[in-house]
């Protein structure tokens, strides 16, 4: 069995299964700061009808239009441009209150996560 390695700081190595962040103290400037110990929660599968799917593919072309941007001089406009009419299609297929959320998610996740838990709510 694979085991992560003890940081310092750390009174055990992280678990795997269940994803377990340990008991750490992390020293400051200010003094230590003690965490407690915190289990990462899986997230939750939306559904998979016809809607999701089709939602879902759009979120996963949106990431993956990010690639072309790394094209010099022209990649940021294929890839913006791509990215916008998916974003187009992705507001005709949710809800009002579906978009608004998946908007908000999507400031710190990639698309495909924040479709995932805007459409789990």
């Amino acid at each position: 069995m694979l085991k992560l390695p003890k940081l310092p700081g750390q009174k055990e190595p992280p678990k795997l299964w269940p994803p377990t962040l340990p008991e750490t103290t992390v020293p400051t400037p200010f003094g230590s700061v003690h965490l407690p110990e915190h289990k990462v929660k899986l997230p939750k599968l939306p559904p998979l009808d016809e809607k999701s799917r089709n939602a879902m593919k759009h979120a996963v072309a949106m990431d993956a239009s990010m690639v072309p941007g790394l094209i010099p001089f022209v990649g940021d406009i294929i890839s913006e441009t791509v990215s916008d009419l998916h974003t187009a299609e992705l507001r005709k297929i949710l809800t009002p209150s579906e978009y608004d959320r998946f908007v908000k998610y999507d400031k710190v996740n990639p698309n495909v996560i924040a479709l995932m838990r805007a459409l789990t709510k």
